[in-house]
């Protein structure tokens, strides 16, 4: 008689993760996060970006939109704070779609996330970051767990030596898809332009065209602006 053999199982089963960190749910998040003192920013996204059944489809971190339009810009620097996974996952695919910059991140753990130290360091690499001879302005983004956590970028000022701050929160508990994130950074740096422009003269800029012009902004694909441009003329 044989004796009956079952085959190995082909997965582990890890049983059901801690409500903590980035794995903590979608509900446990916004709670830390509005228990930290970011219900403004949470009630503001939900504001802008109603949700429908299929609100966040199954991608990746929204906050790779944001992430890729500052890669894009000129004399600008990005420097991420969140989970070391998720800024692996951000800065690989970043440099998979032609990302020639290298993404800056300020690492924590619980001590640092507890205590506020996570702030201080954020706020040391920035200073160190802000060279006005390389930069004109540096993007500061909030992954989920600093979000959650309430570190409030915000405190880090406008400007430091010369060079414009601009600090967001993108957790993938307010942002439902990458279009949105981009959208938030877009309408952080306006807001940051608008006021510049309302407080009195701004800087030309280096080069004038001859021709009228048509600035382009939201969603855009590198091919859109010569497609725009071959159907106005």
């Amino acid at each position: 008689m044989l004796s009956e053999t079952r085959p190995a199982p082909d997965r582990i089963d890890t049983g059901p993760v801690e409500a903590g960190g980035c794995h903590g749910g979608v509900e446990t998040m916004r709670e830390a996060a509005r228990s930290a003192g970011k219900s403004e920013v949470l009630d503001r996204y939900a504001a802008d970006y109603p949700v429908g059944p299929h609100d966040q489809p199954q991608s990746m971190c929204p906050a790779f939109g944001s992430l890729r339009v500052g890669l894009r810009m000129r004399r600008t620097a990005t420097v991420l704070s969140g989970s070391a996974c998720c800024v692996y996952g951000l800065t690989f695919t970043s440099h998979f779609y032609g990302a020639r910059r290298s993404v800056g991140y300020v690492p924590f753990n619980s001590e640092t996330l507890v205590t506020g130290k996570l702030f201080e360091d954020i706020k040391e690499a920035v200073e160190e970051l802000a060279d006005p001879a390389h930069y004109d302005a540096i993007v500061v983004t909030n992954l989920c767990v600093p979000t959650a956590s309430g570190v409030p970028l915000r405190l880090l000022g406008r400007e430091i030596n010369g060079v414009r701050i601009i600090g967001i929160d993108v957790p993938g508990f307010g942002i439902p898809t990458h279009a949105e994130a981009k959208d938030v950074l877009a309408g952080a740096m306006l807001a940051y332009a608008r006021s510049e422009a309302e407080t009195g003269p701004v800087s030309a800029p280096q080069q004038r065209p001859d021709k009228p012009t048509v600035t382009l902004l939201g969603e855009m694909f590198p091919v859109d602006p010569m497609g725009i441009g071959s159907s106005i003329w």
